[in-house]
């Protein structure tokens, strides 16, 4: 928002009575949300439970599931001449039947691939509330300067009042509505610099920040978007993708209960001593599935697979329907924007330097200059208003058309 000469030098002054030892960390837009990347808590845990899931896929990516078994035994036997001491030992190994290993590795990929998009989703999230953080404080810091300015006019309004005064010009009751016009501003600078505590706090936390921020920057109207292009990206929705990899995984299970029906063998090795004799025999052992053949798990991972493509579909729609609320709602933010630049906020610079010119030299009673300076000051904090709605309704569109990530 374009401000006046007399606000810059108020911005100018504040800035130079600021506090030198109290070190700040000035944050643009790209700074909050590469920090929220980096170090919100929620995505760091996202991202620690996602090398959790890596770990099944190490698992599933075992060529032998079983252990070779070994086994032994030892005893005497006793004869009418002779005692002998025979022994024996075996080790065998089972294998999987064909495909169990490529459905058990695809289920485990898929389990990976939810766990990203689990982890994606918490980043879209976190950083629409990093982005939104980023303009309230914006907003907070624009309203500041609105009401700094607003108070310098407001202390000059109240000495000429008290001059006018003592010159017998006006009433005792003019000053005494200039002084409590002036205590108003100062007032609504104090709840502005509330707002911009616990706007900046707020951001802190987010960020797992310990030492002071500050934001660097100024709200300004936002630019246009075209609704296919948001349309187009929202397939990539985390969520979409989370309940794709969940109906890749309810089918890997499927495949994995179909193996159950196939036999599954092994092969082993005895060596063995009777009676002084050495006995060196192969073996090969075959299951019959006849009885249990993986029917809970197909049945259970059809049922799964089933659900989640009905729940894929709806979430389509439904995303679907989000974004176009959104590009809707912030097309008329913008309208708003537009229609306060247009027929509020040009030349309103110009016409407080010329009611208060007029005041000074008695063209204009307090009354009057007070109601135009109230408008003025309301309009300027609505368009500060309408700038933060569009904002937060550009960022609000861009996560819900995962373009913010």
């Amino acid at each position: 928002m374009r401000m006046g000469t007399r606000t810059i030098a108020v911005c100018a002054i504040v800035c130079l009575h600021a506090s030198p030892g109290a070190a700040q960390q000035m944050l643009t837009l790209s700074d909050v949300l590469a920090r929220a990347r980096a170090q919100a808590p929620q995505i760091v845990s996202a991202r620690l439970a996602m090398e959790e899931t890596r770990g099944r896929l190490l698992g599933a990516s075992l060529r032998f599931q079983e252990n070779p078994q070994l086994t032994g035994a030892l005893g005497n036997r006793s004869g009418p001449d002779q005692r002998f001491t025979d022994y024996e030992l075996a080790v065998d190994q089972m294998f999987e039947p064909g495909g169990r290993r490529a459905a058990r590795i695809a289920g485990a990929e898929a389990a990976i691939a939810h766990s990203s998009a689990d982890v994606d989703e918490v980043t879209r999230v976190v950083l629409r509330d990093a982005a939104s953080a980023y303009y309230r404080a914006l907003h907070a810091n624009e309203r500041i300067q609105l009401l700094n300015a607003s108070f310098e006019l407001a202390s000059s309004v109240y000495a000429t009042a008290d001059r006018r005064f003592k010159a017998g010009d006006i009433a005792v009751l003019d000053v005494n509505i200039a002084r409590a016009s002036l205590a108003r501003v100062r007032a609504e600078r104090e709840a502005a610099e509330a707002s911009k505590t616990l706007a900046l706090g707020g951001l802190r936390q987010l960020l797992q920040v310990g030492e002071d921020v500050a934001v660097a920057g100024s709200l300004a109207r936002p630019e246009d978007v075209d609704l296919s292009t948001a349309l187009q990206t929202v397939a990539q929705r985390p969520e979409l993708r989370a309940l794709e990899a969940e109906i890749a995984e309810a089918d890997a299970d499927m495949r994995v209960g179909q193996s159950f029906a196939k036999p599954q063998y092994g092969v082993g090795v005895s060596y063995s001593r009777e009676e002084g004799d050495q006995i060196v025999l192969g073996g090969m052992t075959v299951t019959l599935p006849m009885f249990s053949q993986g029917q809970g798990q197909r049945a259970v991972g059809a049922a799964r697979a089933s659900r989640l493509r009905a729940e894929l579909t709806a979430a389509q729609a439904r995303v679907q329907q989000e974004v176009r609320s959104a590009f809707d709602a912030y097309n008329r933010r913008l309208a708003a924007v537009r229609v306060l630049e247009s027929d509020a906020i040009a030349g309103m610079d110009e016409n407080e330097q010329l009611t208060t010119r007029s005041f000074e030299v008695g063209q204009l009673g307090l009354p009057e200059l007070l109601l135009i300076r109230r408008e003025i000051i309301d309009t300027r904090s609505q368009y500060l208003d309408a700038l933060l709605e569009a904002a937060l309704a550009r960022t609000n569109l861009d996560a819900s058309a995962a373009m913010l990530r």
